[in-house]
């Protein structure tokens, strides 16, 4: 079905099929961009991934690769393979959302496919913070750390603290 699309289309498949052997079995008899997004959670499934030509990109999702620090390393494995990827994450708060922004706004224009806007998954806003859209580019808070002011009152209390 694939090869008789028109070639002018310009879209990708994300995780075509049910196993990464079945998705790595149709880009070997595709032209059709391939991305993942849920089997991109390390670094060791990213160095996979790039020793099989596997794919083209991935979805980096925050969250699934073990935080921002972890999200950085597979975003430079990523680069130097020269994948596409989307700065994303599973669901998310307004919290959430500076944690994208701010890993999105890493990543070169000619890499990056997209920044996800998560906050109308959740209900309630978790903090404030202004993000600014610019001919269709957004741009994260300049303010220390993530730019936003959590709203505690509906946080709640830590879980825990740290010294």
């Amino acid at each position: 079905m694939l090869k008789l699309l028109p070639n002018e289309l310009d879209f990708v498949l994300e995780a075509p099929c049910a196993t990464y052997r079945g998705s790595l079995s149709l880009r070997r008899r595709t032209n059709v961009p391939i991305i993942f997004d849920e089997l991109a959670s390390n670094e060791s499934t990213i160095a996979q991934f790039i020793a099989d030509d596997g794919i083209e990109g991935i979805g980096l999702k925050i969250s699934k690769t073990g935080g921002l620090t972890r999200g950085r390393r597979v975003r430079d494995i990523c680069l130097a393979a020269g994948y596409i990827m989307s700065v994303q994450d599973t669901s998310g708060s307004d919290i959430a959302f500076a944690a994208i922004v701010h890993l999105g706004q890493t990543v070169p224009a000619r890499n990056l496919r997209c920044v996800f806007e998560c906050r109308a998954m959740c209900e309630g806003k978790t903090a404030d913070g202004a993000f600014d859209v610019h001919d269709g580019l957004l741009t994260a808070p300049t303010t220390p750390g993530l730019g936003v002011t959590p709203r505690l009152d509906v946080l709640g209390k830590p879980v825990a603290t740290y010294n």
